[in-house]
């Protein structure tokens, strides 16, 4: 039987810790009903703290413990939630990071959801490897955590030990992918129809708003990024850059990447896709003059980068977020 501990602190969201506990006690009576023959449940859940008592939730409610962290030494899963807004404070808790990089170290997969990311990282958990987190805390993430690998367009990563969920409602998405792992693709699609919940999977992908990281202190790469402002519409190349950058071609490249995330091109291509998306919702204008506006000149092109990016079609975008 597979034991869950989920930790809970204040100012976390009620929905990530209700939300996973309902699925798995869910998951409880399908498996029962599934194997007959099962003489244990799916899984054992509980709900931890510091110190064992209670928490206030972001929505003011209180969270009852079962236990404190200090008593868990028999836990195969730890999920951690998001907290509303920045995790800064969450982060100066310093026996919560020691008690997950140690969990995590004495083989306890971690799990998180939302912004309960940064505690992973925080941990070192995350160092060198691929992780998710909430689209809008992605350049803070980016600046406290640079080994990190940060795929903010996807929602669900799985590390085989460790997992990372994306957006603020990502922790349903976890909770199946976890009913999955742990217990079978059937059981996982039993109470996901249940619980009505889209087996398809889903991305994080067409709700991000780019907006290029500027919390950094390289003077050269906010040169061209400004530029970039200015300038995106048009024919722009790398060369382009590295000349106003005043820097050598590789040390640009390596520079631009550090400070914002990704490649040069890569910036470009999500400035011009914010921009038409900004435009799709915004206004009537037809797909090919919006193509035109952002800087490409291919429609069948434009349409297949924007598809492939988002991870929905232009016409799909406009009709699920116009204002």
């Amino acid at each position: 039987m597979l034991n869950v501990a989920i930790l809970a602190y204040d100012n976390c969201l009620q929905s990530g810790i209700a939300g996973i506990l309902d699925l798995l006690t869910l998951a409880n009576w399908e498996h029962k009903r599934l194997s007959k023959n099962a003489k244990a449940l799916f899984c054992h859940s509980e709900i931890i703290t510091i110190d064992g008592e209670d928490i206030t939730c972001f929505n003011g409610q209180k969270i009852v413990a079962n236990r404190s962290i200090s008593t868990c030494n028999d836990i195969n899963l730890l999920i951690v939630p998001g907290v509303m807004g920045r995790p800064d404070r969450l982060l100066e808790q310093v026996e919560l990071v020691e008690f997950i990089k140690t969990q995590h170290s004495s083989g306890t997969i971690v799990a998180s959801a939302c912004s309960g990311a940064f505690l992973l990282a925080e941990a070192g958990i995350l160092n060198n490897k691929e992780a998710t987190t909430h689209w809008q805390l992605a350049e803070r993430f980016r600046w406290r955590y640079p080994k990190v690998n940060l795929q903010i367009d996807r929602l669900i990563i799985d590390g085989e030990n460790y997992l990372c969920a994306g957006g603020t409602g990502a922790h349903i998405d976890l909770a199946v992918h976890l009913i999955e792992k742990f217990g079978s693709k059937q059981l996982a699609k039993v109470c996901a129809r249940m619980m009505m919940i889209d087996g398809k999977e889903r991305k994080q992908a067409p709700f991000v708003k780019f907006k290029g990281n500027r919390e950094h202190i390289d003077d050269q790469v906010l040169k061209v990024q400004r530029w970039l402002d200015k300038y995106y519409r048009k024919k722009v190349t790398v060369q382009m850059m590295v000349k106003l950058s005043g820097l050598n071609e590789r040390t640009f490249l390596r520079r631009f990447r550090r400070a914002t995330g990704v490649s040069p091109l890569e910036y470009l291509q999500k400035m011009r896709l914010e921009s038409a998306k900004q435009l799709l919702i915004k206004t009537d204008h037809t797909l090919d003059a919006i193509t035109k506006a952002v800087g490409y000149h291919d429609l069948s092109s434009f349409r297949r980068l924007f598809s492939n990016v988002v991870g929905i079609s232009p016409t799909v975008y406009r009709s699920r977020f116009r204002e």
